[in-house]
């Protein structure tokens, strides 16, 4: 348990609840901006955790720092998809008793 990323779980909890608030809202929204680099921070902390994971490698290559700076958008929706696997990635948080 002790090296469980609880911190990574958290903060790709947090995008998966943020993208599905957008999407309920719009569902074509995109994200730009300065929360691009949120999105890529949420990455790199699963990356941190989980490095040789096929799927977080694979994510963490759609992000790059042109991308971000480019300004250019990404659907909600896509992200939402993005960070649902970074969860399943991480896996279930512990059980803890007692």
């Amino acid at each position: 348990m002790a090296d469980y990323p609880y911190d990574a779980r958290r903060r790709v909890d947090a995008l998966i609840n943020s993208m599905q608030a957008l999407i309920q809202r719009d569902p074509e929204q995109e994200v730009r901006g300065v929360a691009l680099g949120v999105v890529d921070a949420a990455i790199s902390a699963v990356k941190a955790a989980k490095p040789n994971d096929p799927v977080v490698k694979a994510t963490s290559e759609l992000f790059s720092a042109d991308q971000i700076a480019s300004g250019e958008g990404v659907r909600a929706a896509d992200l939402l998809v993005v960070a649902e696997q970074l969860a399943a990635a991480i896996g279930p948080y512990p059980v803890v008793i007692g």
